[in-house]
C-alpha cells in the first residue's frame, strides 16, 4: 500500500491527547497505573507524517488482548485512542470503509466524544450511506450543539437526502454560531440557488466574498445570476433555469473541501520535507490575502502550536477570536497553548470565557475541572465535572476523573460510587473483580 502525508494529525486528537496527558500527572503517583510504550511511538510517528509507522504501532494495540488497570483503565483508553488514531490515518488516505469501522470501533468503547461522531459520519458521506451518516452526525450535535463542523456536514447530507428545508436549517444554524466563516454562506446561497431564489442566494455569495475577497466559486455564482437574469431566461425552466440548477448543484458533488479537509491543503511533499512547516507557509500567506478571515488564523494558530512555536499560537488564536469572539474552537486551541506554556491561570480564564459562550459543552466543563485538578483546586474540579456529568451523565472519563479528586479528598464513600458508575459504563470490562475489591479496601480504611 503506497501512504502519503496528505494531512498531519487532525486537530481534535491533540487536544484530547493533551487534556489526558495532564490527567495524566494528576494521578500519575496512583498504583497500577500503566504506560503503553507502542501507543506512545505510533503518536510520535503519526505527527510527524509517518502514517505506515504510525498504523503499524496502532494494529499491534487494538490486535492485543487489554487488560484493565484498577484505577483508570489504561488499557481501554488505549484500545479507543488506537482505534480512533488509525481512522484518522485511513480517513487521510482517502480509504473511507476501513476508516468507519475503526471509528464505529472508536464509538463503541467510548461514544460521548463528538468529534468520533462526526468524523464517522464524514466517511459515511463519502461511502453515499447517508441516512446512517445522518444518524451519527445528529448525535455528534447532541454532543456539542455549537460544532459548525458537523451543522455543515449535516446540510450537506440532507441534501443527498432531498430534505433541503433541514439542510437550510442546518447551514442558518451554523452562520449564526460562526458568521465570520465564508463557506458557509456560500453553500446556503448554492442551496437557495436549488430553489430558484436568486436574490438570497446572492446575497450569501455577496457575504462570503464581503468575509474572503478572494473567493472564486462565490464570484463566479454572482456573475452565473447576473447573466442568467440579464438573459431573460429565469422563466423557461427548460433552457437557462435548468443550467443554473445544474450549476448549483456541483456545490455538493462531494463533501465540501474545507470541511472534508479542514486541517490544511492536500500538498504533495519532496522527500523528507517537513509537512506542517510548508502547511504553516500556506496558512501565512492566506492570513496575508485574507487578514479579516477568522478560521484562517485559527489553523495557523494550531499549526504553529503543532510545531512549538507558542507565541506565534497564542497570537493567532487571539486575532481569530478578535474577529469572531464567540468562536469556541479558538478558545480551546488558545487554552490549550497557555497551559503548554505553564500559563495555567490564563488557560482556565480562556476556558471560563468558552463556557461563558457555550455552557452546555460538556468537555469544557471536563477540561476546566482537569485543570483545577492540576493547580490543586480540588473543589473547584468536583464543581466543573459535576456539570459535565450533569449534561452528559454517560461521560466514564468524567466519573473517573471526579471518583479521583473525591480520593485526594478522603471521601471515600464519594469515591466509591462514581467508580461504580464508571464501571457500570463498561459491563464487560476486564478486571471488574480487582477494581471492585479495591473500592471495599478503600471503605473499610476509611471505617
Amino acid at each position: 500500500m503506497v501512504y502519503s502525508n496528505q494531512n498531519p494529525l487532525p486537530l481534535t486528537f491533540g487536544l484530547r491527547y493533551s487534556i489526558v496527558c495532564s490527567m495524566n500527572q494528576i494521578i500519575g503517583k496512583l498504583p497500577f497505573l500503566g504506560h503503553n510504550s507502542t501507543y506512545s511511538k505510533a503518536v510520535e510517528h503519526y505527527r510527524q507524517g509517518n502514517f505506515e509507522q504510525a498504523i503499524e504501532g496502532f494494529c499491534k494495540i487494538v490486535s492485543q488482548p487489554q487488560k484493565a488497570g484498577v484505577f483508570y483503565n489504561l488499557s481501554l483508553f488505549y484500545l479507543k485512542e488506537s482505534y480512533l488514531q488509525l481512522g484518522f490515518a485511513y480517513e487521510h488516505l482517502g480509504i473511507y470503509k476501513q476508516a468507519a469501522e475503526y471509528f464505529a470501533a472508536a464509538a463503541k468503547i467510548s461514544g460521548h466524544y463528538p468529534d468520533i461522531r462526526y468524523h464517522l459520519g464524514l466517511c459515511l458521506c463519502f461511502l453515499e450511506q447517508f441516512d446512517r451518516a445522518k444518524e451519527e452526525l445528529s448525535q455528534a450535535l447532541k454532543l456539542n450543539p455549537s460544532y459548525t463542523a458537523a451543522l455543515a456536514l449535516l446540510g450537506f447530507t440532507y441534501v443527498k437526502l432531498h430534505r433541503l428545508s433541514e439542510a437550510a436549517e442546518c447551514y442558518r444554524k451554523a452562520i449564526e454560531i460562526n458568521p465570520r466563516y465564508a463557506d458557509y454562506h456560500y453553500l446556503l446561497g448554492c442551496l437557495y440557488g436549488l430553489w430558484q431564489q436568486l436574490d438570497l442566494a446572492k446575497e450569501e455569495f455577496q457575504q462570503a466574498l464581503d468575509i474572503n475577497p478572494h473567493y472564486f466559486d462565490a464570484r463566479e455564482k454572482i456573475a452565473l445570476i447576473e447573466q442568467h437574469c440579464q438573459s431573460g431566461q429565469q422563466n423557461n425552466p427548460k433552457t437557462g433555469c435548468q443550467n443554473l440548477i445544474d450549476e448549483f448543484s456541483r456545490a455538493f458533488a462531494t463533501p465540501p473541501i474545507d470541511i472534508a479537509r479542514p486541517f490544511g491543503p492536500a500538498v504533495k511533499l519532496a522527500e523528507g520535507e517537513d509537512v506542517i512547516y510548508k502547511t504553516i507557509l500556506f496558512y501565512e500567506k492566506a492570513v496575508q490575502l485574507n487578514p479579516n478571515y477568522a478560521d484562517l488564523h485559527y489553523r495557523l494558530g494550531m499549526y504553529y502550536a503543532k510545531k512549538r512555536l507558542n507565541q506565534q499560537a497564542i497570537e493567532s488564536f487571539l486575532q481569530a477570536l478578535k474577529i469572531n469572539p464567540g468562536y469556541i474552537q479558538a478558545m480551546i486551541g488558545l487554552a490549550l497553548t497557555y497551559l503548554k506554556t505553564g500559563a495555567l491561570d490564563q488557560s482556565i480564564d480562556t476556558l471560563h470565557r468558552a463556557i461563558a459562550a457555550q455552557p452546555h459543552y460538556a468537555d469544557l466543563h471536563y477540561y476546566l475541572g482537569t485543570l483545577y485538578a492540576e493547580k490543586g483546586n480540588i473543589e473547584e474540579a468536583v464543581g466543573e465535572f459535576n456539570q459535565a456529568l450533569a449534561i452528559n451523565p454517560d461521560y466514564p472519563e468524567c466519573q473517573a476523573a471526579l471518583a479521583m479528586v473525591y480520593e485526594k479528598l478522603g471521601q471515600r464513600e464519594q469515591a466509591a460510587h462514581w467508580w461504580n458508575l464508571y464501571l457500570k459504563s463498561y459491563p464487560h470490562l476486564e478486571g471488574r473483580e480487582e477494581i471492585r475489591q479495591y473500592i471495599g479496601s478503600q471503605l473499610d480504611e476509611g471505617s
